[in-house]
C-alpha cells in the first residue's frame, strides 16, 4: 500500500510538472513557444507510453502477480513484526516479573541463611558444656568460614548470571539492529520498487527465515521461562509448607514448655499438700534434700562464676564478628542487587543457572530442616525406649510383688498351722530365705528403677531445655521471616496487580488512540491529497480548454481572414494574370502554400494534443476510481479495527472479572486456611493438655504406688518381726511347759500321801476357780480372735485393693500409651493434611468431621483415665481407715495385756502366796511331811482357806470392775487412734516393739505367777492332789494352750 501511494504521488507530481510546463508555455503567448512545448510534450508522452508498453510487455500478468505476491509478503512481514513486538513486550513483562521474584527469593534466601547461621550459632553455644567451650567455638568459627565460602560462591554465580544477562542484552541489541536494517531495506525497496525485484525477494525471504529462527528462539526462551516460573512457584509452595510446619512445631514447643511449667507448678503444689500431713515423717528427708540442693546450688554458682564470664565474652565477640560480617554481606548484596536491578531491567530472560542455584539453596535449607526433624525423632525414639524400659521394670516389680503376695499367703497358712511345729519351722526357714531373696531382688529392682528414673528425668530435663531454647530461637526467626515475607508478598502482589492493570489500560488506550489517529490521519491525508490533485487537474484542464478554445477561435478568424485574403488574392491573381505582376503573385502563392502546409501540420498537432488530453481525462477517471476503491478499502480496515477494539475491550472486561473472581477466591481460601490453622492449633492445644493430664496422673499414680510400696514394706517388716517374736515365745512357752510338767510330776509324787480329809471341799474350790479363770480366758480369747480375724480380713481387702490399683495402673499406662500413639498418628495425619490442603481445598468439611471424630476418640480414654483419680483417692482413704483400724486393734491388744498384768499384780500381794513364792517346791515337800506328823495344822489350814475364799471373792469383784474400766478406756483409745493421721507410723512401730517386749515380760511374770499359785495350791491341797491328778493336768493344758493361742 505504501509503494502504491508512493507511485501515485510520483505520477501526480509528473502530471503537475506537465501542467506547470503547459501553463508556462501558454503564458509565453507565442506560437513558436507553444509549438515547441507541444512537440516536447508529445515526445515525453510518447516516451512514457513506450516505457509503459515495454513494462507491460516485460511484466504482463506475471509482473502483476509478482507485485501482488510482493505486497502479500510485505503484509506478512508487517504481521510478523507486530507479533514479534508483542512477544518482545510479553517477554519483557515476564522478565520483569521473574526478576522481581528472583530478587525476592534472593532476599529470602539471604535472610534464611543469616537466620540459620544465627540459629546454628545459638545452638552450638547452648548445647556446649562447660568443658567443651573452646572446641565448640572453633567449630562455630569453622562454620562461619564455610558460610562465607558459600556466600562467595553465590556471588560468583550472581556475576555469571550478570554476564549471561549482558550477553542476552547484546543479542537483543543485535536483533534490534537487524530489524532496523530490515526497515531500511524495506524503505529502499519502496523507493526503488522495480529494480532488482528478485534480489529483494531473496533478501526478504532470508530476513523472514532469520526472523522465524529468532521467533523460535524467543518461543523456546518463553517456554523455558514459563517452566522456571512453574518451578519457582513449586519451590514457593514448598517454602510455604516448610514455614507452616515450622510454625506448627514452634506452637507445639511453646505449648509443651507452658505445659511443663504448669506440671512443675502442679507437682510442687501436690508435693506440698502431700507432705503437709507427713511433716514429722519427712522432716529428715526434707533436710537431706535441702542440704543436697544447697550443695548443688553452691556448685552451680561456682561453675557459673568460673565459666560464665568466659562464655559471655566469647558470645559477645562472636556476636560482634557475626554482626559485622552480616552487615558487610548485606551491603554487598544490596549493591549487587541494585546493579542487577539496573542491568536486568533491560533484559528479557532469566538464566537457568540462577534458578538451579536457588533450588540448591532451598534444598540445603530443607535438608537442614529434615536433619533437625530427624534429631527430634531420635530424641522421641530414645524417650520411648526409656519409657518402655521403665514399663518393663514396673512389670518386673509387679511380678515380684505377686511373688511377695504368694509368699505372704504361704506365711498366713503357716501361721494358722502352728500346731505342726517341726514342719512349720523348716517351711518358715525356706520362706524366710525366699523372702530375703525377694527383698534383695526388690531392693535391686527399686534401685535400678530409681537410677533409670533419675537418668530418664535428667535426660528429659536436658532435652526439654534444649528443645525450649531451639523452639524459642526458631519461633523468633520464623516470626520475623513470616512477617517480612508476608508483608513483602502482599506489597508485591498489590504492586503487580495495580501495575498490570495500569499497564494494560494504558497500552489498550494508547493502541486504540494510535489506531484511530493513524486511520483518521491517513484518511484525511488521502482525501485532502486526492481533492487537491483533482482540483489542480480540473483547474489546469479548464485553463487548457479555455486557451485551446481561444486558440481555435483565433485560428478560425485567421483562417477566415486568410480565406478572404486568398479570395482577394485570387481575384488579384485573376486581375494580375492580365497584368505584368504575375510572377510576384506566383511567388506569393507558393509562400502561401507553404504556410498552409505548416498550418495543416499545426492542426494535426492540435488534433493529437486533443487526443492526448482525452487520454489524460481517462487516466484521471481511472485514478478517481482507484481513489474510491482505496477509500472503501480504508473504510473496511477502519471497521475491522473498530471490531478488534471492541473485542479487546470485551476481553479486558472478562479478564478484569476473572481477576476479581480469583482475588475473591484467594481471599476466601486465605480465610479458610486461617480458620483451619486455628482449628489445628486448638486441636494441638487440646492434645497437649491431654498429654499434660496423662503425665500428671502418671506422676500421681507413681507417687501413690511408691507410698503403698513403702507401707507394704513396713507392714511386711512388722509381720516378720511378729512372726519371729511368736516363734521365740512359742519356744520359751514350750520350755516353760516342760519345766512345769516336771514340777507337777514331782509334786504329785510328793503329795500322794496327803489325800484324806479336806479333799472334796478343796477340789470343788479349785475346780470352780479354775473354771472361772478358763471362762474368762476363753471369752477374752474369742474377743481377740474375732478382732484378729477382722484385722486379717481388712488386711486382705487392702492387699486386694492394692492389687486392683496396680492392675488399674497397668491398664491406665496401656491406655496412656495407646492415647500417645493416637496423638502421634493424629499429628502425622494433621501434617499430611496440611500438605494436601494447598491442592485439595474443596474437601475441607469431610476432613473437619474426620478430625472431630478422631478427637472424640482420643478424648474418651482420657476421660476414663481421669475418672480413676477419685477412685484412687477413695481407695487411699479406705487404706487410711484400715490403718487406723489396725492401730485400734493393736491398742486393744495392748490394753488386754495390761489388764492381764494388772490382774496378776492384784493376785501377788497376798502374804501367803508371797511366802510360798519365796520358798519354792522344797517348802511344799516339807509341809507335806509335817502334815502327816501333826493334825493340829489342819485346823489352821481350814481357817486360812476360809480367809482365802473371802479374799478371792473380793478380788473377783475388783477384777470385774477393773475389766469394765479397761474396756471403757480401750473404747476411748480406739476413738483417739482413729482420729490420728499417718504421722504416728514410726512411733507405733516403736510402741509395737515395746509392747512385744512388755508381752514377753508379762508372759514371764504370768508364768511366775502361775508357778506361785501352783505352789500355794500344792501347799493347801497337799494330800488331796492325788485324786485330782488327771483333772488338774487337763486344766493346766487348756490354760497353757489358751495363753499360747492368745499370745
Amino acid at each position: 500500500e505504501k509503494e502504491a501511494e508512493d507511485s501515485e504521488v510520483l505520477r501526480e507530481r509528473g502530471l503537475q510538472e506537465e501542467v506547470e510546463s503547459l501553463q508556462h508555455v501558454t503564458k509565453g503567448g507565442t506560437r513558436q513557444d507553444m509549438e515547441d512545448a507541444l512537440a516536447a510534450k508529445t515526445r515525453a508522452v510518447e516516451e512514457l507510453s513506450q516505457e509503459l508498453e515495454e513494462i507491460r510487455a516485460a511484466f504482463g500478468t506475471e509482473g502483476v502477480q509478482q507485485l501482488q505476491d510482493f505486497e502479500a509478503a510485505l503484509k506478512q512481514r508487517d504481521g510478523i513484526i507486530t507479533q514479534l513486538t508483542a512477544n518482545l513486550q510479553q517477554a519483557r513483562e515476564e522478565k520483569d516479573e521473574i526478576m522481581k521474584e528472583f530478587l525476592e527469593l534472593t532476599e529470602q534466601s539471604q535472610k534464611l541463611q543469616i537466620q540459620f547461621q544465627q540459629l546454628q550459632a545459638g545452638e552450638t553455644l547452648r548445647n556446649t558444656s562447660h568443658s567443651s567451650t573452646a572446641a565448640d567455638l572453633l567449630q562455630a568459627r569453622q562454620q562461619l568460614v564455610q558460610y562465607q565460602q558459600q556466600l562467595d560462591e553465590i556471588n560468583m554465580e550472581v556475576r555469571k548470571n550478570q554476564e549471561r544477562s549482558s550477553e542476552q542484552l547484546e543479542n537483543i541489541s543485535q536483533l534490534q539492529h537487524k530489524i532496523n536494517e530490515m526497515e531500511m531495506v524495506r524503505n529502499e525497496n519502496i523507493i526503488h520498487p522495480f529494480d532488482g525485484k528478485d534480489q529483494i525477494i531473496a533478501e526478504q525471504e532470508r530476513v523472514i527465515s532469520e526472523r522465524d529462527c529468532s521467533l523460535t528462539q524467543l518461543e523456546d526462551e518463553l517456554e523455558s521461562s514459563e517452566k522456571r516460573l512453574l518451578e519457582l512457584e513449586k519451590q514457593r509452595v514448598e517454602l510455604e509448607s516448610c514455614k507452616s510446619e515450622l510454625s506448627t512445631s514452634r506452637q507445639k514447643e511453646r505449648m509443651s514448655s507452658i505445659e511443663i511449667m504448669q506440671l512443675m507448678g502442679t507437682v510442687e503444689d501436690l508435693q506440698k499438700r502431700c507432705h503437709r500431713g507427713s511433716l514429722s515423717e519427712s522432716d529428715t528427708i526434707q533436710k537431706m534434700q535441702e542440704e543436697s540442693m544447697r550443695k548443688l546450688d553452691l556448685l552451680r554458682a561456682e561453675l557459673d562464676e568460673m565459666y560464665g564470664q568466659q562464655i559471655v565474652q566469647m558470645k559477645r565477640e562472636l556476636n560482634l564478628q557475626h554482626g559485622a560480617k552480616v552487615e558487610q554481606m548485606v551491603e554487598q548484596h544490596t549493591a549487587e542487587l541494585e546493579l542487577l536491578k539496573a542491568q536486568l531491567s533491560q533484559t528479557s530472560t532469566v538464566s537457568s543457572a540462577e534458578l538451579n542455584t536457588f533450588s540448591a539453596k532451598i534444598k540445603e535449607l530443607q535438608d537442614t530442616l529434615e536433619q533437625s526433624q530427624a534429631m527430634h525423632d531420635k530424641t522421641t525414639h530414645e524417650l520411648s525406649q526409656v519409657t518402655q524400659e521403665k514399663f518393663n521394670l514396673e512389670v518386673k516389680v509387679e511380678s515380684l510383688l505377686q511373688d511377695l503376695h504368694s509368699a505372704n499367703e504361704k506365711l498366713e497358712l503357716v501361721s494358722h498351722s502352728l500346731i505342726s511345729q517341726e514342719n512349720q519351722q523348716a517351711e518358715l526357714q525356706h520362706l524366710q530365705e525366699k523372702i530375703d531373696n525377694l527383698k534383695r531382688e526388690l531392693t535391686t529392682a527399686q534401685e535400678a528403677a530409681q537410677e533409670a528414673e533419675a537418668k530418664h528425668e535428667s535426660e528429659i530435663t536436658n532435652y526439654k531445655i534444649k528443645l525450649e531454647m531451639l523452639e524459642r530461637e526458631k519461633d523468633a526467626v520464623l516470626d520475623r521471616m513470616a512477617e517480612s515475607q508476608e508483608a513483602e508478598l502482599e506489597r508485591l502482589r498489590t504492586q503487580l496487580l495495580f501495575s498490570h492493570e495500569e499497564e494494560l489500560t494504558h497500552l489498550r488506550e494508547e493502541l486504540q488512540r494510535e489506531g484511530f489517529l493513524n486511520t483518521e490521519n491517513l484518511l484525511n491525508e488521502a482525501a485532502i491529497k486526492h481533492e487537491r490533485v483533482l482540483d489542480e487537474l480540473r483547474v489546469s484542464y479548464e485553463k487548457d480548454l479555455h486557451l485551446l478554445r481561444g486558440e481555435k477561435v483565433s485560428l478560425a478568424t485567421e483562417r477566415d481572414e486568410l480565406l478572404h485574403q486568398i479570395l482577394g488574392l485570387k481575384e488579384d491573381i485573376k486581375i494580375a494574370l492580365h497584368s505584368s505582376k504575375a510572377d510576384d503573385l506566383v511567388q506569393q502563392l507558393q509562400e502561401l502554400q507553404v504556410e498552409l502546409e505548416e498550418l495543416r501540420k499545426g492542426g494535426e498537432e492540435r488534433a493529437q494534443m486533443e487526443k492526448k488530453i482525452q487520454g489524460l481525462l481517462k487516466k484521471t477517471e481511472a485514478l478517481e476510481k482507484e481513489t474510491e476503491e482505496k477509500e472503501k478499502f480504508w473504510e473496511n480496515q477502519c471497521k475491522e479495527r473498530e471490531l478488534e477494539r471492541k473485542t479487546l475491550i470485551e476481553s479486558n472486561e472478562t479478564f478484569k472479572q476473572e481477576l476479581d473472581s480469583k482475588i475473591m477466591e484467594i481471599e476466601t481460601l486465605a480465610v479458610e486456611k486461617n480458620k483451619i490453622q486455628q482449628k489445628v492449633d486448638e486441636l494441638r492445644e487440646e492434645i497437649e493438655r491431654h498429654k499434660n493430664t496423662f503425665s500428671f496422673a502418671e506422676k500421681n499414680f507413681e507417687v501413690n504406688y511408691q507410698e503403698l510400696k513403702e507401707e507394704y514394706m513396713c507392714l511386711a517388716d512388722s509381720k516378720t518381726q511378729l512372726e519371729e517374736r511368736t516363734l521365740k515365745e512359742t519356744l520359751e512357752f514350750e520350755a516353760k511347759i516342760a519345766s512345769l510338767q516336771s514340777q507337777i510330776r514331782h509334786l504329785e509324787e510328793s503329795k500322794m500321801d496327803d489325800m484324806n480329809t479336806d479333799r472334796e471341799a478343796l477340789t470343788e474350790k479349785d475346780t470352780t476357780e479354775l473354771m472361772e479363770k478358763l471362762n474368762v480366758t476363753l471369752t477374752e480369747k474369742e474377743i481377740l480372735d474375732g478382732r484378729l480375724s477382722e484385722v486379717t480380713e481388712q488386711l486382705m481387702l487392702t492387699e486386694s485393693k492394692v492389687g486392683q490399683l496396680e492392675e488399674e495402673l497397668v491398664v491406665v499406662k496401656k491406655e496412656n500409651a495407646k492415647v500417645i500413639a493416637q496423638n502421634e498418628s493424629l499429628g502425622k495425619e494433621l501434617e499430611t493434611k496440611q500438605e494436601i490442603m494447598t491442592a485439595q481445598m474443596r474437601g475441607k468439611d469431610a476432613q473437619r468431621k474426620a478430625k472431630l471424630k478422631k478427637e472424640e476418640q482420643a478424648v474418651e480414654p482420657v476421660c476414663s483415665f481421669e475418672d480413676h483419680h477419685p477412685q484412687i483417692q477413695s481407695l487411699q482413704e479406705e487404706i487410711k481407715a484400715l490403718r487406723s483400724l489396725l492401730r485400734a486393734a493393736e491398742t486393744e491388744r495392748d490394753s488386754v495385756q495390761q489388764t492381764m498384768e494388772l490382774q496378776r499384780f492384784s493376785q501377788t500381794p497376798s502374804p501367803a502366796p508371797l511366802q510360798a513364792s519365796g520358798e519354792g517346791p522344797v517348802e511344799g515337800r516339807s509341809s507335806l511331811q509335817k502334815s502327816t506328823a501333826s493334825g493340829s495344822s489342819r485346823r489352821k489350814r481350814r481357817q486360812r482357806s476360809k480367809q482365802e475364799r473371802r479374799l478371792d471373792t473380793s478380788l473377783l469383784d475388783s477384777r470385774e470392775k477393773r475389766q469394765r474400766e479397761e474396756e471403757e478406756e480401750a473404747v476411748a483409745e480406739e476413738e483417739r487412734v482413729t482420729s490420728a493421721a499417718e504421722q504416728e507410723m514410726q512411733p507405733q512401730m516403736e510402741s509395737q516393739g515395746l509392747s512385744c517386749s512388755q508381752e514377753r515380760a508379762s508372759k514371764e511374770d504370768s508364768t511366775d505367777g502361775y508357778q506361785g499359785d501352783g505352789d500355794q495350791t500344792n501347799k493347801r491341797v497337799g494330800t488331796y492332789m492325788f485324786l485330782l491328778h488327771d483333772s488338774s493336768l487337763k486344766l493346766l493344758r487348756c490354760l497353757f494352750s489358751a495363753f499360747f493361742f492368745f499370745f
